[in-house]
């Protein structure tokens, strides 16, 4: 089970340097509508949600002493219903500025490779070491990969959403 969560979740992060690499650079900070982030927005989240993932799933915890995915499906409920609008937590929210579409993918290319390396070398069955009011504490390492893999689908979708409007 875990293998295949991961494996879903290599997939999603490789779409997103596709989707990425498909988007000019004239195009990539453009924003399809006031109040929407642009492409390279999107991505600087993506960064920000998985740069520094590494030391949690490094980090020995406790075991969740219940089934390690009890979450997952909700999870997945809730970040592939893509008509639902989210807001991201104020520490995960892109600055509003240009990006560098090459410093932006090989940032991301980085911080996906050595997260994922920790996620195959984690104890998923672990509590992930999430500070309290954080919205994922509570989770296992396994739930949160099952959220990273959603949450990197649905902004995969969203870029796919966004390149439809700018680019024509």
């Amino acid at each position: 089970m875990a293998q295949q969560i991961i494996a879903q979740l290599e997939n999603a992060l490789n779409e997103t340097l596709y989707l990425l690499k498909g988007v000019d650079d004239a195009n990539i900070n453009k924003k399809p509508a006031d109040g929407s982030w642009s492409v390279a927005q999107v991505a600087r989240h993506l960064y920000k949600a998985t740069a520094g993932s590494d030391e949690m799933f490094a980090a020995p915890t406790p075991e969740a002493g219940r089934a390690v995915d009890e979450r997952a499906e909700n999870y997945r409920e809730i970040l592939m219903n893509f008509e639902s609008k989210m807001n991201a937590p104020e520490f995960l929210v892109p600055e509003d500025k240009l990006f560098d579409k090459d410093r932006l993918i090989e940032s991301l290319t980085e911080a996906n490779k050595i997260a994922v390396a920790a996620i195959k070398e984690s104890n998923l069955a672990q509590l992930a070491p999430l500070p309290e009011g954080h919205p994922l504490a509570g989770s296992t390492k396994l739930e949160i990969v099952h959220f990273f893999t959603y949450h990197t689908l649905r902004h995969n979708n969203q870029i796919e959403k966004i390149k439809a409007i700018v680019v024509n």
